[in-house]
Order: C-alpha cells, then sequence, then structure tokens
C-alpha cells in the first residue's frame, strides 16, 4: 500500500522578539514587510546577503537599508512594517530614510541583551536621518558626531518624520563630543522619545532640541519617562519652540564632574503657541529662568505638579511640588 505523500509548509522559529512565520520573507509579525539581520560580527556576513537568515546576516545596516529601498520599488512586495534587526555591535555609519525611496511605519531593533550593546555612531554628519512617515528606533546607543545629531528627524516633503517613536535608546555625548542627541528640524508632528537616556552633551550641543521651524513648530511631541544627566543642555529650541507638547515623568539631573553645569533644562522657546504640559517631571538644581528652566513665550503652558528641589522659589510649594511656571 502506497501512502500519500504530505507536504508540509516550513515554519521559521521566532528570532528576537519576532514570532515565527511559515514565509521566508524573515521572521514578520504582519502579513506586509520583510525582517532583514545584520550582525557586523557573523563570520557569514556579507554585504551581498539576502538578509533574511539571521544565520547569513547582512555585514552593515547600510546594506540593510539598500535591501529594504528594493523591496520597497518591487510593486508585489509592501514593505511597510518592515524590520531591520541589528546584532550586538559597533556601526559606524551615516544612514538617510526618506519617504519616497523608503517605506512608512519599519523599524530600527537593537538585537541581544544587556544594557545598549548595539553602538550606532559616526564620524561626521547625523548618525540616522529619518523623513519617512512612523518609523520606530528602539534599543540602540548612539553616538553622534561633533556635526550632527544621533537621530535627525526632518519634515522636507510630504509628512516627513511625523509619527515617528523612539524608545529604550542611549544618546551618549561622549564627554562633549556629540553635537545632537535627538534633532528636530522642519518640525515633524506627533513625535515620541520615551524610556531613553541622554548623558554628556556639552554647552551649545543639547540632548534634544528644535533646529528648524520654517514650515512650524514641533507639534504634540511627547517627551516621557527618560533620564538626563551629565549634560550642559537638556531640552531646548535653537530656533522657534514647541507647541502643544507633552515633557512628563523625565528625570533632570544637574550635570556634575567633567562637564560644565547644566544652564538649561527646559527651554521651550519663542513659540508663537503654546499649550505644553511639563508635568510630572523630577527637577534638579534651580526652577527659575535664570537656572535654566524657561517656558514658551505664549504664556499658555502648563508646569503645575513637577517635583522640584528648588523649594525656595516662590513658583515652588512647601512639598516641593511646582505651583506656576518658573519665573526669573
Amino acid at each position: 500500500m502506497t501512502l500519500p505523500q504530505i507536504r508540509l509548509q516550513p515554519w521559521y522559529q521566532g528570532q528576537m522578539g519576532v514570532p515565527g512565520s511559515d514565509v521566508p520573507r524573515g521572521l514578520r509579525e504582519r502579513s506586509s514587510g520583510v525582517v532583514f539581520y545584520v550582525d557586523g560580527n557573523h563570520p557569514n556576513a556579507t554585504a551581498t546577503a539576502d538578509g533574511t537568515d539571521p544565520e547569513n546576516p547582512l555585514l552593515t545596516i547600510a546594506a540593510a537599508v539598500a535591501r529594504l529601498a528594493t523591496f520597497h520599488a518591487e510593486a508585489s512586495i509592501s514593505a511597510e512594517n518592515s524590520v531591520i534587526v541589528i546584532a550586538p555591535g559597533t556601526y559606524s555609519e551615516n544612514i538617510a530614510i526618506d519617504g519616497t525611496n523608503y517605506p512608512d511605519f519599519c523599524t530600527f531593533l537593537g538585537g541581544g541583551n544587556g544594557r545598549y550593546p548595539v553602538i550606532w555612531t559616526c564620524a561626521t554628519g547625523d548618525c540616522l536621518s529619518l523623513d519617512a512617515y512612523g518609523w520606530l528606533v528602539d534599543g540602540i546607543h548612539f553616538q553622534p558626531s561633533a556635526t550632527g545629531a544621533g537621530v535627525k528627524l526632518t519634515r522636507d516633503a510630504g509628512a516627513g518624520a511625523e509619527g515617528t517613536v523612539i524608545q529604550n535608546c542611549f544618546f551618549n555625548g561622549a564627554w562633549g563630543t556629540g553635537l545632537y542627541g535627538v534633532e528636530l528640524e522642519g518640525a515633524p508632528a506627533n513625535v515620541t522619545i520615551q524610556g531613553c537616556r541622554f548623558a554628556e552633551f556639552d554647552a551649545a550641543s543639547p540632548c534634544i532640541t528644535v533646529t528648524d521651524t520654517s514650515t512650524a513648530c514641533p507639534y504634540q511631541t511627547h517627551i516621557l519617562s527618560n533620564t538626563f544627566q551629565e549634560a550642559a543642555e537638556y531640552i531646548t529650541s535653537v530656533a522657534g519652540g514647541w507647541n502643544a507638547s507633552i515633557i512628563a515623568g523625565n528625570h533632570f539631573v544637574a550635570a556634575t564632574g567633567d562637564l560644565a553645569a547644566t544652564t538649561a533644562y527646559i527651554e521651550l522657546g519663542v513659540a508663537a503657541l503654546g499649550c505644553n504640559q511639563v508635568v510630572g517631571n523630577y527637577l534638579d538644581g534651580d526652577y527659575s529662568n535664570t537656572g535654566g528652566y524657561t517656558a514658551g513665550s505664549a504664556g499658555t503652558d502648563n508646569w503645575l505638579g513637577n517635583f522640584a528641589f528648588d523649594i525656595a522659589e516662590a513658583e515652588v510649594g512647601d512639598n516641593a511640588i511646582t505651583i506656576a511656571v518658573p519665573a526669573a
């Protein structure tokens, strides 16, 4: 008796938090998109690999980005929701993502365990420049150059980098070497920066800043549950200001040690519109304009409900809770 032949679909086991899949385009959690693996230390890594197999990964982030652009150009495959998984190691690269040659809603995911084992640095310019919609950057240690940002979000065309989420990253100014941690240029809206660490940025090199508001002020930016320490400037606005944004649950620590003292904790700038919410933060140092805390010039910001050590200020209650915007 001859038994019928039974064919089983191949099953690719889950990797690095991405569920398993029965299709060969990497291990994906959605029906669209591709998962690419980057591992500069893997013996099988090459710049020309397919990249969807973690045992035959791509050598560089740039190679994965090039593969993503190729998939995006193929009309038969939807490249939205693609993931670039970066294995532990140090990558010195400049990557620019625009909304024309690349899909929206994709992810750079730092793989591995421990404390930020994926280091992304660059010699000049920006490590990562984003002008596409709805990308996620997660779990990466950025060491920006003296002439650029760890992550630069722009709005050069269309929606630009609107909807970007940056989370669980470390922005390391390397004792004044890096220019910016996160830079917003051209006011991309609805950006979220959460659960990150910022440290060692010197004077004129803010951790998070706005450098161009020619289109608008950054709108509804959420800066949530981050830690800021050992830096001269934390959240500032080089040009324009912030609009209807929320700064909540962050810990701002006065700089000590090798860097100059902190001169700017939160400076919301000269926005035509304010309506910013600065609530539930730990505010170290002198809670005043002189001390580096400045509300937007429109006078509509809310700074109630922060914890501030400087109870000598009239704007801080005896219980160390802020009851008014900082003043001179």
